[in-house]
């Protein structure tokens, strides 16, 4: 007589095997998160970079990219927006592109040891905000309409830092 199936046995031991990988790899995962987070957080904000340039080719308008912004009594990390009067200051119905909170990056913040206190080295607009705005031509502009650059500097709990930086020229890179 043929019987098919596992015994109480087997299944017990493939259990205690399965358990015992288990709390190997667990632990072993759980430190590669933050550091994970922080790659994420600068792959986020290097692409908020681009899709503002690129925006500002498309719509043939300058497009800006500003950190600290408040939007309907919500203090948001960094927002891109299609900036319709070209001053680097977000306005209402001025049409939003990205809106981001570093909140959604467990253990990832600025790192205020750099840039001025606030983990960024962009010049403020005329609110105090740290902003940078991509013209028609792709090129970064300051508040005064200068050539713009600057870097946004991220870490995570193990110390761990990652930049953001945008060059003169309109080069986005992560360092």
């Amino acid at each position: 007589m043929r019987k098919d199936g596992f015994t109480l046995i087997e299944l017990l031991i493939t259990f205690v095997v399965l358990g015992t990988l288990a709390s190997i790899a667990i632990p072993g995962f759980s430190r590669l998160l933050p550091n994970y987070r922080l790659r994420t957080a600068a792959r986020d904000v290097f692409s908020t970079f681009q899709l503002a340039k690129l925006t500002s080719i498309k719509r043939n308008s300058y497009c800006t990219v500003t950190f600290n912004q408040a939007i309907g009594g919500k203090t948001y990390d960094y927002v891109a927006y299609v900036d319709s009067d070209n001053d680097l200051e977000y306005d209402a119905g001025e049409d939003i592109i990205s809106k981001v909170l570093l909140a959604n990056y467990k253990d990832v913040s600025f790192d205020l040891s750099q840039g001025g206190g606030d983990g960024l080295t962009f010049s403020d607009n005329d609110d105090n905000l740290p902003s940078i705005a991509f013209s028609p031509t792709g090129l970064p502009k300051d508040n005064a309409g200068n050539l713009g650059s600057g870097t946004a500097y991220f870490k995570n709990t193990k110390n761990r830092i990652v930049s953001v930086a945008v060059s003169s020229a309109g080069n986005i890179r992560i360092q």
